[in-house]
């Protein structure tokens, strides 16, 4: 929302920047994928799969985290299976947007969690939500994990039964900018930031946040209320070095990134920003 208002604002056009939203229905990967193409400047990626994303050669780095919070990721089952609690889905079949992504890391961290065997895991590759109702609905898997309110109408209208929740283990969302943009746009990528940051405190202090949130997303001001209180913008340009370690140290345990990865190999420079 913060980066809407911005957007709409016109305060970046004010400095001779013209922005240009897109929305990446399938998820970090392919985020990460248009950074390191050069299709995006700036991209707002979850925290692991930016990591994951720079382990494996993709040009950009993270500048800034973008919340201070977790992520809450229902667990669904279809509506009409025999599904009825977490402990019915072990061994079952996990839909997740790709491998890598925070549908499939998120289903071994839970897995893990629960002390469920994660050597044989099924997983479904079904690229985004849309992807994942679809697979419901032929019966090519059993289990799925997304935000918890992204997928809420989807179980308000009966078709997901959400069975249980788990948190990231860490802050879940961070700034990223490519290389190419730092190099050859570099001015326009700090104010871009830094007006953002602007934006997200007013934001914050603002007394209608969850009309402006419900109206602009459809969402009921009730749900609107529930997820605000799991919400913490943060409010400065800023890199928790020990949360980054944190996300690391969580991935190499599942042999998701590789051994010698160093969190000064993943950030900008964030001097920069806090000028």
């Amino acid at each position: 929302m913060p980066w809407q208002l911005l957007l709409s604002s016109g305060i970046l056009e004010k400095s001779g920047i013209k922005p240009h939203w897109t929305d990446y229905h399938g998820g970090t990967g392919l985020l990460a994928q248009a950074l390191h193409d050069g299709d995006l400047d700036i991209g707002v990626l979850l925290t692991e799969g930016a990591v994951q994303g720079i382990d494996k050669g993709k040009t950009f780095k993270i500048f800034s985290f973008y919340v201070d919070s977790s992520l809450t990721w229902g667990i669904h089952v279809p509506a009409n299976s025999d599904f009825q609690s977490v402990s019915d889905i072990e061994g079952k079949r996990y839909a997740i947007s790709r491998f890598g992504s925070g549908s499939h890391l998120m289903a071994i961290i839970d897995a893990k969690a629960r002390g469920w065997s994660t050597e044989n895991m099924k997983f479904e590759v079904i690229d985004n939500l849309a992807g994942a109702r679809e697979s419901f609905q032929y019966g090519d898997s059993d289990i799925f994990l997304w935000e918890k309110f992204t997928t809420k109408s989807l179980v308000d209208s009966g078709e997901f039964r959400r069975v249980g929740e788990r948190k990231t283990p860490f802050s879940c969302f961070v700034i990223c900018v490519s290389d190419k943009a730092f190099e050859e746009k570099k001015e326009a990528v700090l104010t871009t930031i830094n007006a953002l940051f602007q934006q997200v405190n007013q934001f914050i202090a603002s007394t209608d946040k969850v009309k402006r949130i419900s109206e602009f997303y459809h969402l009921k001001p009730e749900d609107v209320e529930a997820w605000l209180k799991d919400v913490n913008w943060t409010s400065r340009p800023h890199l928790n070095q020990a949360m980054l370690q944190t996300t690391i140290d969580t991935l190499g345990v599942l042999n998701l990134v590789s051994e010698n990865l160093k969190v000064d190999h993943l950030v900008g420079p964030i001097e920069e920003l806090e000028k």
